[in-house]
């Protein structure tokens, strides 16, 4: 399975879920620090943070229309 969850699917009930998602890149907000990342499929657009640096780098490869795919394990956990 490619995706646990749609795009726009997801709510406080989620909260520390493992969550897969896939779809394309909409827009990428770089604020120094942490990347925000819209990402969007046929049912809707989901807001992915990104603070782990490692993955920061990775994301310099991607553009806007970028086919991705995420797993998060406790998502919503600090």
């Amino acid at each position: 399975m490619y995706r646990t969850k749609n795009c726009g699917e997801l709510n406080i009930r989620n909260l520390n879920e493992e969550v897969e998602l896939s779809g394309w890149i909409q827009k990428i907000r770089d604020l120094g620090g942490m990347i925000f990342i819209d990402l969007r499929d046929e049912f809707g657009i989901t807001q992915v943070v990104v603070n782990d640096e490692k993955l920061q780098k990775q994301i310099n490869d991607f553009t806007t229309e970028s086919c991705i795919y995420i797993k998060r394990k406790n998502c919503g956990k600090k």
